[in-house]
């Protein structure tokens, strides 16, 4: 495609994680419309993903469905006019991904990499993303399957996300050794990768591996600031309740409104020392600004 563009739409399937839509298609001047329909739908499905889906009393957001509902309105009349084109297909299940129709994002993404226009970096993500997707609708065989017969390309283009991900999809399958394998092995050649270690470390604490979660997430804090939250969160579990507030301050210091904000949403794992002064300040609101 000559004089073509290309943006990145991000979006994650894990609260740790981005990962992307590589969109592509024709811009010419009889196509303006499609064009403009476009990059509305990129727009819409962009404000809806950073919007809760309910709000506190698990009613749907009006305001999200809204946006949600008027991309696939763009998107239905770019595929009146052009069809057939990996980028629609693709806003489409990411679209599906949004309402939380898993399995149906899931072939929108496996559809648009057979469509004539799709290029080799775009099929790579909608690989991914294919996986990802089959992994939430609960087909995590065949998430596997795909992340597997797409593992070299993968590699190149996301580094050790594919590791991540697979190691999480064994663990969710029983498969716990193979899981903390993965891992290991992935972290011996991601030396100089802290988002890595910080994933890795949260993986192996899933897999109730402390010792191997501790020093991952130590190795990542250098960097990754919010990897003491989840150092403190150990040790707290380990009973070195001093050692936690010490890094759950490290942490609040870095990241103070982050840690706030985590600390309020898992209220529950911070019981054992919710009376303590030193966690009840660092878990109050900040105090309002003097007026003048």
């Amino acid at each position: 495609m000559q004089n073509g563009s290309k943006r990145v739409l991000l979006y994650g399937a894990a609260s740790f994680v981005l990962s992307g839509i590589g969109i592509v298609w024709a811009r010419h001047e009889a196509e303006a419309d499609i064009d403009t329909l476009l990059s509305g739908a990129e727009v819409q499905l962009k404000m809806a993903y950073v919007m809760p889906a309910t709000d506190k009393q698990g009613k749907p957001i009006d305001a999200r469905e809204t946006l949600i509902a008027e991309a696939e309105a763009n998107l239905a009349k770019v595929e009146r006019q052009q069809p057939g084109m990996a980028v629609t297909i693709e806003f489409q299940g990411f679209a599906r991904m949004l309402r939380g129709k898993y399995a149906e994002a899931a072939d929108s993404y496996h559809r648009a990499q057979s469509c004539s226009d799709c290029q080799a970096e775009q099929r790579d993500v909608l690989a991914f993303n294919e996986a990802r997707m089959l992994a939430r609708a609960g087909f995590r065989e065949r998430a596997l399957e795909v992340f597997r017969a797409h593992q070299k390309a993968l590699d190149q283009r996301f580094a050790h996300q594919r590791s991540i991900e697979e190691a999480a999809i064994l663990r969710e399958l029983g498969r716990r050794v193979e899981s903390e394998q993965l891992l290991d092995a992935m972290l011996r050649g991601a030396s100089d990768e802290p988002a890595a270690w910080l994933q890795a470390g949260l993986e192996y604490e899933q897999l109730g591996n402390v010792d191997k979660a501790a020093r991952a997430l130590e190795k990542a804090a250098a960097e990754v600031p919010i990897a003491d939250y989840h150092r403190a969160r150990l040790k707290l579990r380990q009973g070195e309740f001093d050692r936690c507030i010490e890094l759950l301050e490290r942490a609040a210091k870095a990241l103070p409104a982050e840690v706030r904000q985590r600390v309020r949403e898992e209220a529950g794992a911070w019981s054992a020392i919710a009376k303590d002064w030193r966690f009840q300040r660092l878990s109050a609101p900040p105090a309002a600004t003097p007026g003048r």
